[in-house]
This record gives C-alpha cells, structure tokens and sequence, in this order.
C-alpha cells in the first residue's frame, strides 16, 4: 500500500491526541481534583466546582470537537479516495469521542442541576462561616453531590479515551 498523504498524518495525529489528551482532562478531575475538594467547607467547595465546571464546559467540548473533526475527515477521506479498510473504524473514534455530550445530557444534567441549586444557595456565604445546608433532598450535601459528579465523570472520560484508542489502533494496524 502506498504511503499516506501528509494531510492524513496530520489528521491522525491531530484526532488522537485531542481525544486523549479530552479524556485525561476529564479524568483528572475525577481522579485528582475532587479527592482534593471534598476537604473543603461546603460553600469553597461548591465555588470550586462551578468554577472548574465553567471553565471544562469550554475547553473540553471545543477539543473533543477538534478531535471528532479529524476523525471524521480521517474516515471520509480514506473511504471515499482511497477506499482505506480502516476507514470506519476512524468514524467509530469519531462517534466514541461524540458520546460525551448525550452522556453529560442525559446522564449527568440531574446532578448538574442540583450543584447549580446548591452553589446558588451557598454564594452569599463567607468562606469562614459555618454553613448549614439547605437540602435539596434527604442526604444530598454538597459534598455527596460533588462526589457522585466525581464518578459520572469518570464514565464520561471514557468515550474520548475509546476514541483514541480506536484512531491509534486505526493508525497504527
């Protein structure tokens, strides 16, 4: 078979890192971030997590995009030039990167949802004052809250680190 185009090299590149360096993003948060916040009064800890909320919702998505743009050129251009056999496992990748967003729709916005409540509740007060936390329900804290975000986060970080292992197997079979 004959050597690939520069431009496919640089996709590849390009798909694969992005998702990875996505999915180690995503799962340092669960793995090193909230271990760290969960010593923390509620009111710094809810801060904390909307802060690191808004600025994830920015970056994350936008280099997952990154990532499923090279995939999908990856696989359109190899199957309809080149008519490359691996050409749908680079549109896999894509689709596996893709899954963090119906995941976070569907599987985390309830959660998300509460955090917001909770760090509404909690803005007014000091990062000295005791906190009495208002529940939204019997046994959700914050920090109970915080750490459930925490696991469903790491199933999120899985669908990018599919997709680089997909557009590395891809590159490198």
């Amino acid at each position: 078979m004959a050597p690939l185009p520069a431009a496919i090299r640089v996709a590849q590149t390009i798909g694969i890192t992005a998702s990875a360096f996505c999915s180690g993003s995503i799962l340092s948060i669960s793995i090193l971030t909230i271990p760290t916040w969960l010593i923390a009064p509620s009111p710094v800890l809810v801060r904390q997590w909307q802060l690191c909320f808004d600025r994830g919702k920015i970056l994350n998505p936008a280099i997952a995009l990154v990532s499923i743009i090279s995939y999908s050129y990856l696989s359109y251009r190899l199957y309809g030039t080149l008519n490359h056999p691996k050409a749908e496992i680079y549109g896999l990748s894509a689709l596996a990167t893709f899954g963090i967003w119906p995941y976070t729709r569907f599987g985390m916005m309830s959660t998300n949802r509460k955090l917001f409540k909770k760090h509404d509740e909690m803005k007014g007060l000091d990062v000295g004052e005791k906190a009495t936390e208002v529940g939204l329900a019997k046994g959700e804290s914050a920090k109970e809250l915080v750490d459930r975000w925490g696991m469903l986060n790491l199933g999120r970080s899985v669908f990018p680190l599919v997709g680089a292992v997909l557009g590395l197997w891809a590159t490198l079979a």
